[in-house]
């Protein structure tokens, strides 16, 4: 039983590092995006991770809870370690947030670009979006899946496995104050007239 459960913890691990990866690389490309058309397009790209993110989430956090709850293969994993502390918090953080404030902002994105008429987004759907929350809390949650993966595979008590989670907020704090930053200037950089 054991065996089927890590299995399909993995298998929950994978479809959540697939759906995170597709989310950051869409917001990414819904910077950059210059038509309407290109926005519609990448959001409908997007609609399977609603379909798998919620089961991806129970299946790392269902198997999981067993395979602690027989403190592992070889019962070396207590209620009490660190890393497994440290992981539900983590994991309760990010079902929390997806469901709220990921949601919220996609709902706002997909309303805008409803509303959109013509061929190039008008004010309203641009500051949609460059809108700066959705960067932080992608970034935040791309940051902490790795963090989890990291404490999943190496198992630190509960100093190094908090330490391991701030840095990693850190990062994403830093990298997405600087891809909003990147993507601003351009933003207002002047356009050059390449056929001069």
């Amino acid at each position: 039983m054991y065996n089927a459960a890590l299995f399909l913890h993995l298998l929950g691990v994978a479809l959540l590092v697939g759906s995170v990866t597709v989310t950051l690389l869409t917001l990414l490309r819904v910077h950059t995006a210059g038509t309407v058309r290109e926005l519609r397009s990448l959001i409908a790209g997007t609609k399977w991770v609603e379909v798998v993110i919620i089961p991806a989430m129970l299946l790392v956090v269902a198997p999981g809870l067993y395979m602690v709850s027989q403190h592992g293969d070889d019962g070396s994993i207590p209620w009490s370690a660190g890393w497994v502390v440290t992981s539900l918090v983590i994991t309760l953080l990010l079902a929390i947030l997806g469901p709220t404030v990921e949601a919220s902002d996609d709902r706002r994105l997909r309303a805008a670009i409803a509303s959109a008429s013509g061929e190039r987004p008008h004010a309203d759907l641009r500051e949609v979006q460059l809108a700066s929350r959705p960067v932080y809390v992608v970034f935040f949650g791309t940051s902490q899946v790795v963090a989890l993966l990291f404490l999943m595979t190496n198992r630190p008590g509960l100093a190094v496995a908090i330490a391991v989670c701030a840095v990693a907020a850190a990062a994403s704090t830093i990298a997405a104050s600087m891809r909003i930053r990147s993507v601003r200037r351009a933003e207002h950089a002047p356009l050059v007239n390449l056929e001069a």
